[in-house]
């Protein structure tokens, strides 16, 4: 029984992380960026945010 609940969760993070994932990397990057950097540009984000896409859709697959 404990072998279908872990199985469960772990199909219940595989899930989330894949969805959530590459919004909660670039909100993380732009707080630690602004926070560093006050008075950093804006355009790294959306790069990242492009970066971000691009290795999660080449690399991450479930």
């Amino acid at each position: 029984m404990m072998n279908y609940v872990i199985r469960f969760f772990k199909r219940l993070f595989k899930s989330y992380f894949s969805i959530y994932g590459p919004a909660l990397l670039t909100i993380v990057f732009a707080v630690t960026l602004f926070q560093i950097l006050p008075n950093s540009p804006l355009w790294p984000v959306p790069l990242f945010f492009v970066i971000v896409i691009v290795l999660f859709y080449r690399y991450v697959k479930w």
